[in-house]
């Protein structure tokens, strides 16, 4: 289960390329990466059972909002009740390796991550991390 999360992540967290040379404020930024990446490419096609439907970010609390849908043996919310822990590492050395997210993790900017079941829509893990650097 951790292994088929774990492609994806690092593709959709990567979504924080920078612009060159624009005078925006770091959140307008994230603001037009996330909406840019979105339009672009979501849903992506399902890879390893999941699939980003979404990127998302909000200003006021400084948050990318990562929505993700799960299908066939990914989908299953027993198997992520036992592998919660695993699954929250998985993501928080993902987003720590992650250098393109560098000056968002550096201001302290959240990464709140939602995977939803593609049977029945229901949220099966929700994690927010900041990222270390």
């Amino acid at each position: 289960m951790k292994k088929a999360i774990i492609p994806i992540l690092t593709a959709a967290i990567s979504v924080t390329l920078f612009t060159a040379c624009h005078h925006d404020s770091l959140e307008d930024r994230a603001e037009r990466d996330a909406r840019d990446y979105t339009e672009r490419y979501c849903p992506t096609p399902f890879t390893d059972n999941q699939r980003t439907d979404s990127i998302t970010f909000t200003r006021t609390d400084k948050t990318f909002h990562y929505f993700y849908t799960l299908r066939d043996e990914a989908d299953n919310a027993e198997i992520i009740n036992q592998h919660k822990a695993s699954l929250k590492q998985a993501l928080q050395d993902d987003l720590d390796k992650n250098t393109q997210s560098k000056a968002y993790k550096d201001a302290g900017f959240r990464f709140h991550y939602v995977f939803r079941s593609g049977k029945t829509a229901k949220v099966l893990f929700e994690q927010t991390l900041k990222g270390k650097h």
